[in-house]
């Protein structure tokens, strides 16, 4: 791989047993706690995905793929022959998930989101957002607004992801963009280091998703995560580019 790869994934596929057994027990136990089928289903299906894609991408039979954690939480994979591994990301909203895989030596953070429309947008951007931001929402094209919005969101989300600080670090995180350009930057006002570029993907209708990706090493634990990370299925979707 020369460079970052996302795959869509749709998730209102027909049932097939053999993405059930391919999750390892705590992922069938996270997906039996959904209260609705449909989200059991969209869940099977995107964490099935992921074990695809990598073990299609790294050689390795899916059911055999050894995920960990980083000290912060974030999911890694640790190969069987001490390989460095590619470095992933799943994001899954609604109908669609995306999984993003990159080479070694980098990050990346990938992540969707289905447009709210009963949001008031406005109103989290004032809780959530930096000051620049809620400008430019609430001078924005109300028709727009919402759209605007989560794709600020999908941006901002992606890159801590990729950094590995969760969702705490969101509130410090400030997006570049110029007008509807499908690139933009970037970065935390509280962690140090460069800007990140981010691409907004087209995934369908009503959602919004953005991809960031930057240098990075990661920060080892020894905690094995097969129960936090993606399962398995055996034909991975096409990739987006």
């Amino acid at each position: 791989m020369a460079g970052p790869r996302v795959f869509r994934i749709h998730l209102d596929q027909p049932d097939d047993p053999r993405w059930w057994r391919m999750l390892s027990d705590a992922e069938r136990e996270r997906a039996s706690r959904l209260a609705c089928s449909t989200e059991q289903h969209r869940f099977t299906i995107a964490h099935a995905a992921l074990r695809a894609i990598l073990g299609r991408l790294c050689g390795v039979r899916a059911p055999m793929l050894d995920f960990r954690t980083e000290a912060e939480g974030r999911p890694y994979l640790a190969l069987p022959d001490g390989r460095p591994p590619l470095d992933f990301n799943l994001s899954h909203s609604g109908e669609w998930a995306l999984v993003a895989v990159t080479p070694p030596g980098s990050r990346v953070g990938v992540d969707v989101e289905r447009i709210r429309q009963d949001l008031d947008c406005l109103e989290m951007a004032r809780r959530m957002y930096q000051p620049a931001e809620v400008d430019r929402l609430h001078y924005a094209d109300p028709a727009a607004r919402h759209t605007d919005y989560f794709e600020l969101w999908s941006a901002k989300e992606a890159y801590v992801k990729a950094v590995g600080v969760g969702l705490a670090g969101l509130r410090d995180v400030l997006v570049h963009r110029e007008a509807s350009a499908p690139h933009g930057t970037v970065l935390s006002r509280s962690l140090p280091g460069a800007v990140w570029p981010v691409r907004w993907l087209d995934i369908a209708p009503g959602y919004s998703a953005a991809l960031v990706t930057g240098p990075g090493h990661r920060k080892t634990s020894s905690q094995n995560s097969s129960g936090i990370c993606p399962g398995a299925s055996s034909v991975a979707p096409p990739p987006m580019g």
